[in-house]
């Protein structure tokens, strides 16, 4: 939970100093001779460079950072100040991601929840954080360059099934043909086994038995 946030009691100026950064060549450090080089001679303009501190463009020593480059983007700066908005005042936007856009004083009530100061340093944190989201915009850029270039999505074909293996008909096997002959003997009652060996005899004999 933060103590404090940056502020400025020159906020009008802040929208004139993010055109200049814009307008003017990337600096090595901005510092008070720079300030005063773009006409931000007032010793409250100095405070703006906290706030830019605190939202990431500028480093501690005072060189710009890469974020820098892209509040100097015409197309950019407004997106980037949102994104850097909702990571400076995380707490705020913890409570309500769009906190911005509620009324000014359930955004100062939340202020001094969370800070625990007085009513006029809160107010002087308000009065900045107002300014600055009044400049951002806190929407997603179209053709976001992080999202361009990507090849669309197609749904990919569910695998086909392997095709059964053909089943083919077995041939009936060819049954060899054969001839049967059904011979009938009316054997003669008798008690005499040999005629009974006759009989047979001349069966194996004749039919080749």
């Amino acid at each position: 939970m933060p103590d404090a946030y940056p502020y400025t009691i020159a906020n009008k100026q802040i929208e004139p100093m993010l055109t200049r950064i814009r307008t003017a060549a990337r600096p090595e450090r901005m510092n008070r001779e720079l300030l005063n080089t773009w006409g931000f001679t007032a010793s409250n303009d100095r405070a703006i460079v906290s706030v830019l501190k605190g939202l990431g463009f500028v480093a501690d020593g005072g060189s710009p950072t890469d974020l820098y480059d892209r509040l100097r983007d015409p197309s950019d700066w407004k997106y980037v100040l949102g994104e850097r908005i909702r990571i400076l005042y995380s707490d705020l936007y913890s409570i309500d991601p769009n906190i911005h856009a509620q009324p000014d004083t359930e955004v100062r009530s939340a202020i001094l929840r969370l800070t625990g100061k007085d009513e006029e340093t809160s107010r002087r944190y308000y009065l900045t954080f107002k300014t600055l989201a009044g400049l951002a915009n806190f929407g997603s850029k179209a053709g976001d360059k992080r999202s361009e270039g990507a090849p669309p999505t197609t749904a990919a074909a569910p695998p086909q099934a392997a095709p059964p293996p053909a089943l083919h008909a077995e041939e009936p096997k060819r049954r060899k043909s054969e001839y049967h002959y059904n011979i009938q003997i009316h054997l003669p009652v008798t008690s005499d086994i040999s005629v009974y060996n006759a009989i047979f005899k001349s069966l194996k004999d004749n039919l080749d038995l």
